[in-house]
């Protein structure tokens, strides 16, 4: 016969059951390309709300605009540029693939170093950068050594960054709606609705605007949509903490992996081979099982704002 749960521990499993039932859908939404119009930088960080600001490192209003958000509590992160498929001018700070190492890293480091008070990394435009293998590996290695979060822009579908964020274990989640591809008031709205939507049918969303007029003139209403529709806001920090955006952690699937992970299944049984890792797609996989990877809903870059 079955052993029968106290009542006290039913009443926990209530308690806790309910409580997760009852969280609510969580929506975060960064505001990029912030650091060249001050006008509307600033009227970007007066939102109200938990919203997170992408500063470009280098702009001439990046660095004051960064500690302004700082002091009225806004999360900050860096919009870092990055080399893009499309022959146009790239914005100071940009990371490139025809970068050696020590130049990737100076770079990275100014950036860095420019805005103290970042949390995390997003891309700006890099559409060809962040196809590119080795430079998110050298990109992904220095956040993570140094505590830092990345957001995947998404500026391409053949995006690597988020895979290679994951392999590095830094917290990382993709961008999910683009709000201002068109500038138009009535269609930002509409795309702020779905990204409510999605938040209420997945449990979290993650949109991406920018300080355009029409956007900020949306966002500035967006308190009652949310409550209506009982969608939290919440800081890109607090959407890592959700278990889709946790770095996976292999080790603790098996400590010694089997030893036909370590030599090439062509030569099994015999004489091992000098293993490089990044020509053995076999064993990538084996270690690193492919995700899901959503079609986003925009596959455009980045809209370059006037700069004044």
């Amino acid at each position: 016969m079955p052993r029968k749960l106290p009542i006290a521990l039913w009443g926990l499993l209530i308690f806790w059951g309910a409580a997760a039932f009852s969280a609510p859908p969580q929506l975060a939404i960064i505001i990029d390309d912030i650091g060249y119009s001050a006008p509307l930088g600033e009227r970007s960080l007066r939102l109200k709300g938990d919203f997170t600001y992408a500063i470009l490192p280098q702009a001439p209003q990046g660095a004051r605009l960064a500690r302004l958000g700082a002091e009225l509590g806004k999360e900050i992160m860096v919009h870092n540029p990055m080399s893009t498929l499309k022959p146009r001018p790239l914005d100071a700070g940009a990371l490139t693939e025809q970068m050696s190492y020590p130049e990737f890293q100076h770079t990275l480091t100014q950036n860095l170093v420019a805005i103290p008070q970042a949390r995390g990394l997003n891309n700006h435009m890099g559409s060809r950068l962040t196809q590119d293998p080795q430079a998110m590996g050298w990109l992904m290695k220095r956040l993570g050594d140094q505590g830092y979060y990345f957001i995947d822009s998404r500026t391409t579908a053949d995006s690597q960054a988020w895979e290679t964020a994951r392999h590095y274990r830094v917290p990382t989640l993709k961008r999910d709606v683009f709000l201002d591809h068109d500038q138009d008031i009535l269609q930002i709205a509409r795309q702020v609705d779905q990204a409510i939507q999605l938040a209420k049918s997945r449990g979290y969303a993650l949109a991406i605007g920018h300080p355009h007029p029409e956007t900020l003139a949306v966002l500035e209403q967006l308190g009652p949509a949310l409550e209506a529709s009982g969608v939290a806001l919440v800081p890109v920090s607090t959407l890592l903490q959700r278990p889709e955006a946790a770095p996976r952690h292999y080790t603790a699937l098996c400590l010694a992996p089997p030893i036909s992970l370590w030599k090439r299944p062509d030569t099994l049984p015999g004489v091992d081979r000098p293993l490089i890792v990044s020509q053995q797609t076999w064993l990538r996989q084996a270690l690193h099982p492919a995700l899901d990877n959503p079609t986003p809903l925009h596959q455009n870059q980045h809209l370059l704002l006037n700069r004044d």
